[in-house]
C-alpha cells in the first residue's frame, strides 16, 4: 500500500478526528485544530493507511520529513507503519528521516532498529505540559505571584465575567484579536500577521473543529480569551491565547479561568512550545511544567 500525501480541508476534520481517538502522545502537532490550521503554514501534507496518520515536510532543499505513525491501536500497527515509511524513503533514495519524535517514540525505534538511528532534541520545540489540577488552584509557594496577579485583576475589575465561547460572542473576540493585532505590531510582523488570520479562522470555524473557548469580559468589554483542542483523551492542547498585556492579571486570570470552566475532564494541559522566544520561556516556565516535553529529528545513521 502506497501513502497518498495531501493538505488536509474541513472536509477532513472527522476523519482525523477519529483517528486521533486513539493517540496516545502528547506532543501539540497533531491536535485536530493544529492540523488543520498550520498545514498550509508549515507546508504540512498527511496521509492515512490502516486508520494510521502520518505527516510530511518538504524542507527547502528537497529533503522529506515524516511524522511517527500516530493514532494507531497498538505497538505492532505502528511498526508496521512505520516499516511502510522506511520503504517509502528507500523509494525516494533518501535516508530516513523523521519529525517531532518524542522520547517515548524514539524508545520504541530503538527497540525495533537498535543502533541504526540518532534522535538530536531541540529545546526551542519542547512542548510545555502542566497538571490540569494545579493550573486550576495555583496552590503552593511557587505560584504565590499569580494569585497576586489575580487578586488584582480582579480588585481593579470588580465587574469581570468569564463566558464560554459561542456563537453569541465570537464576533466579540474577533475584535478583540484585531486590536490585540494593531497594539502589537502585526502588520510588521509576517508571523504575527500569519497567526493572526489563524485565530480568526480558528475563531469562526470552532464548532467545526471541536474547539474550545473562553473569554473574560469586563466594563471595556473582551479582554482575554483562549480556545484549543483535545491531543489525546487526557491531554487537552492550548492553541491560541491573547489578552491585553497593560491589564495587570489579565493572562493568568484567563488561564486559569478556562481550565476551571471548560477542562475538567482532562488530566493534563499542554501549553505548547516557546520557539526560542525569551519572553514566552520565562512566562510558561513560571507556572511550573509537571513536564517538559522534548521533541526532536531522528535520522538513520550513514
Amino acid at each position: 500500500m502506497e501513502f497518498v500525501f495531501k493538505k488536509p480541508t474541513m472536509d477532513d476534520v472527522e476523519v482525523f478526528r477519529n483517528i486521533l481517538k486513539n493517540n496516545r502522545y502528547p506532543g501539540c502537532e497533531f491536535s485536530i485544530s493544529n492540523i488543520m490550521l498550520w498545514a498550509e503554514f508549515y507546508h504540512m501534507e498527511y496521509a492515512i493507511c490502516e486508520q494510521v496518520l502520518i505527516s510530511k515536510h518538504v524542507t527547502e532543499d528537497g529533503k522529506v520529513r515524516l511524522s511517527y505513525p500516530i493514532g494507531a491501536e497498538n505497538e505492532m500497527t505502528e511498526r508496521r507503519i512505520f516499516d511502510m515509511e522506511l520503504e517509502y524513503f528507500e523509494g525516494l533514495g533518501q535516508t530516513p528521516w523523521f519529525g517531532l519524535i518524542e522520547p517515548v517514540m524514539y524508545e520504541n525505534i530503538e527497540n525495533w532498529y537498535p543502533g541504526r538511528f540518532e534522535i538530536t532534541y531541540e529545546r526551542d520545540w519542547a512542548d510545555y505540559i502542566y497538571n490540569r489540577e494545579k493550573l486550576t488552584n495555583l496552590s503552593g509557594k511557587k505560584l504565590h505571584g499569580k494569585r497576586n496577579h489575580i487578586k488584582r485583576f480582579q480588585e481593579q475589575h470588580p465587574e469581570w465575567t468569564y463566558e464560554t465561547l459561542s456563537e453569541e460572542n465570537v464576533e466579540a473576540c474577533v475584535a478583540m484579536a484585531k486590536n490585540w493585532c494593531r497594539a502589537n505590531c502585526c502588520k510588521e510582523d509576517d508571523e504575527k500577521q500569519e497567526e493572526f488570520h489563524l485565530v480568526v479562522r480558528a475563531l469562526r470555524n470552532f464548532r467545526q473543529l471541536h474547539m474550545r473557548g473562553g473569554l473574560l469580559r469586563t466594563k471595556e468589554g473582551v479582554v482575554a480569551f483562549t480556545l484549543g483542542s483535545p491531543i489525546s483523551a487526557d491531554t487537552f492542547d492550548v492553541s491560541f491565547e491573547k489578552a491585553y498585556a497593560d491589564i495587570q492579571g489579565a493572562y493568568p486570570m484567563i488561564n486559569q479561568q478556562f481550565v476551571l470552566h471548560e477542562l475538567q475532564d482532562y488530566v493534563y494541559v499542554n501549553r505548547e512550545e516557546d520557539l526560542g522566544v525569551e519572553g514566552l520561556r520565562k512566562a510558561k516556565l513560571s507556572y511550573y511544567p509537571e513536564l517538559l516535553l522534548e521533541k526532536g529529528t531522528c535520522k538513520e545513521i550513514e
